[in-house]
């Protein structure tokens, strides 16, 4: 499942990325689960790491599903980090993609390559290592997956990857890792994930299992130690049990290269990464503080939101990102009187409205805007929590009752506007979101109605969205 934006005294999460539900189509899911899957063995060696590709079927070209580009420069990053061994065989760009392409004829069924582990930030994707300043840091092994293809002039008008087993198995020779919250000397299956590699102390009665970067300034170290178990209990008490036994949070320090301040991160199975950095942030002040636990609130949201329960499609990803910010603002605004939950309903209404006159929410990650997920799935979970207000429910109680009816643990647009009218929201309330989801030329329009209510205002939130859709009309 990293959007991140440097701000100076503004934080806005459109700096979080999360890749939860089913793959994306490209040579179809339903053949990729009948193949022998590919095998990567990634591995510490004395010359350094190495990846071991061995292929299982005869390709002229395989390309990696996550193919982002570096948000610096918006190049790949692969050729920054990766060495291709196996002679005869060259890595390039294609379209969208990078790959593997033999020289002449067949890629070779085995590939080795030497890599260097980076940390930069990339285009809505996970970044490649996490590096903490000590030299502890965690790998992600989804880079790792690749599938076939026949011809170069396929893959360079290929828009979505192609779905193809691949199975990465990591060792570091000896040096301990944490996966899944669990302490292991070598993993089997990876999947889209991250290991880390080094030594962490932990206790069986460690709710969180927390990495610090000792690089990060006292204050963080001690809130994120303190306030991160809170949301979590807090969370656990409202929706329920998530679905990992023992959470970790890797938080690492990019140090203080510019004045002001970023904070960005993501979540995969079982983790929260987060990257921080900025010369603003080596004191704390209270708009720092906030926009810390802002933060750590809406990761924690995910694994409820996303690990638990998460979408089939990533045209759906205001499920969970609007769901998350929305979540991360009921918490903030219960435990910090000074939190200012309307103008946050009031900035996603806005957003909401300028990303939707490019188009609709299910097309906004195609055209690049995936600020609209976050904000136009705020308002959504707004109308959910007002329309259980009046007997007493709230937005997490949808949510409980999401997790608790959804076997599979994917939810479609059409399911969870199926559950948001069983559990209140009136017929012309869902009209609208779905028209905002499929697109219509009149988006603002839309939203107002949709923010509109006609009953006594029964919080702090209702009150203040009310406020900020009368002085926008």
């Amino acid at each position: 499942m990293r959007f991140l934006i440097m701000i100076g005294l503004i934080f806005a999460l459109a700096g979080c990325v999360t890749r939860f539900g089913g793959g994306e189509a490209g040579r179809g899911s339903d053949v990729a689960a009948t193949r022998i899957p590919n095998a990567v063995r990634v591995l510490r060696e004395a010359d350094g790491w190495k990846a071991h590709f061995h292929f299982s079927d005869d390709a002229a070209i395989w390309a990696f599903r996550r193919s982002a580009l570096l948000r610096n420069g918006q190049r790949p990053w692969r050729p920054a980090s990766w060495e291709v061994l196996t002679p005869g065989v060259r890595l390039e760009r294609i379209g969208d993609f990078d790959a593997f392409v033999a020289r002449d004829g067949i890629v070779p069924r085995q590939v080795t390559i030497r890599f260097r582990p980076l940390a930069e930030d990339l285009i809505a994707d996970y970044d490649p290592a996490i590096i903490l300043s000590d030299g502890r840091f965690a790998l992600y092994g989804g880079h790792f997956s690749a599938f076939p293809m026949d011809a170069r002039a396929t893959l360079a008008v290929l828009s979505e990857p192609a779905d193809y087993p691949t199975r990465v198995a990591m060792r570091a020779s000896g040096v301990p890792m944490l996966f899944h919250g669990q302490r292991v000397l070598e993993v089997d299956d990876v999947g889209d994930s991250y290991v880390f590699i080094g030594d962490v102390t932990l206790t069986p009665e460690d709710r969180v299992a927390t990495i610090l970067d000792p690089g990060l300034p006292d204050w963080i170290m001690a809130d994120l130690r303190d306030y991160t178990p809170n949301v979590f209990r807090a969370f656990a008490d409202q929706m329920g049990p998530h679905k990992s036994h023992r959470p970790t949070i890797i938080a690492s320090w990019a140090g203080t290269k510019f004045k002001g301040h970023s904070t960005g991160g993501s979540v995969s199975p079982g983790l929260i990464t987060m990257r921080i950095e900025g010369e603003e942030l080596l004191k704390v002040t209270p708009a720092s503080l906030r926009t810390m636990r802002w933060f750590i609130a809406h990761e924690a949201a995910h694994f409820w939101l996303g690990e638990t329960i998460g979408y089939t499609t990533p045209d759906d990803a205001w499920i969970t990102e609007g769901g998350a910010d929305y979540l991360a603002m009921r918490f903030s605004e219960s435990t910090d009187p000074h939190y200012d939950a309307g103008a946050f309903i009031s900035s996603a209404r806005t957003d909401c409205a300028v990303s939707l006159k490019k188009g609709s929410l299910a097309e906004a990650r195609r055209r690049g805007d995936q600020r609209a997920y976050y904000a136009c799935g705020t308002l959504f979970a707004l109308a959910v929590d007002r329309a259980g207000r009046g007997r007493g429910e709230t937005y997490h109680d949808f949510v409980r009752g999401l997790i608790e009816s959804d076997a599979d643990r994917k939810v479609t647009s059409a399911e969870w506007f199926a559950a948001a009218r069983k559990f209140g929201v009136a017929g012309p309330a869902i009209a609208r979101m779905h028209a905002l989801v499929a697109g219509t030329p009149d988006a603002a329009a839309a939203i107002d109605a949709l923010m509109a209510v006609d009953v006594q205002p029964t919080s702090s939130v209702s009150a203040l969205a009310i406020a900020a859709t009368e002085v926008g009309a």
